[in-house]
């Protein structure tokens, strides 16, 4: 896209879990507050691997052996300590200036093919709705593109569609504007997916954990859009 710049990129993060009868599925659309922030996210990285210096070749460097690896091994990288890995990710995040908005839906496994338009037309309509309010709220233009990770050729075609058959329908149609999504071409993301990747995980094994403290979580539950707690989140079940 033509002049695009980092603040005009948002991005999508996506996380399932399947229990004995039914599967969350969860989606974070995760947004720059200030020109800055995407640039911010590389220094505050680069300033935690200087602290956490290691001297041996990255490539041989054992990564830590956790969903949080799972989920975004660029951010964890730097991270050597197990068990303060969380931790670490949830301060490097809570000092960026993003928002991300969350949109949550449970169907019972083995549903047709044919509800994945159902459960994604859900999920686009919950996180743009959120979107659509915090503009408002800030008096803000939208991002011009959202970017989403890579999928197969058919889902992503059933994404795009879905996609864009939501956007037009919403209340907040007209500030949004011409917001596009697309995909990124590349296996590795970049550190702002592998951000919204991380706070889709959290919400997710929140909901399958929800006794467990979780400091990743916290943090993501502050960063939600429109201003509110977790506890306010509406679980979209669909029926049969």
């Amino acid at each position: 896209m033509a002049g695009l710049r980092p603040e005009h990129v948002a991005f999508l993060g996506e996380y399932s879990v399947s229990t004995q009868d039914k599967r969350i599925d969860v989606q974070i659309l995760c947004w720059p507050t200030i020109s800055a922030a995407w640039s911010m996210l590389t220094q505050s990285l680069t300033g935690l691997q200087s602290l956490r210096r290691d001297d041996s070749p990255a490539s041989i460097r054992a990564p830590i052996a956790s969903w949080l690896h799972d989920v975004a091994p660029q951010l964890c990288l730097p991270v050597r300590e197990p068990n303060a890995a969380e931790t670490t990710l949830a301060t490097l995040i809570r000092r960026l200036p993003l928002r991300f908005a969350v949109a949550v839906v449970e169907h019972q496994v083995g549903q047709s093919a044919g509800s994945d338009t159902l459960r994604y037309r859900s999920l686009f309509s919950g996180c743009l709705t959120a979107y659509g309010t915090y503009l408002k709220s800030t008096n803000q233009t939208a991002c011009r593109i959202i970017i989403a990770a890579p999928g197969n050729t058919t889902d992503n075609e059933l994404r795009r569609a879905t996609y864009g058959e939501v956007l037009p329908h919403l209340d907040s149609a007209a500030r949004l504007g011409a917001l596009e999504l697309g995909f990124w071409p590349e296996t590795t993301v970049p550190l702002p997916m592998e951000v919204a990747q991380l706070a889709a995980a959290s919400v997710g094994r929140h909901l399958e954990r929800p006794s467990e403290a979780s400091p990743l979580f916290e943090t993501v539950r502050a960063h939600l859009s429109p201003p509110s707690r977790f506890h306010a989140l509406s679980r979209q079940k669909r029926r049969k």
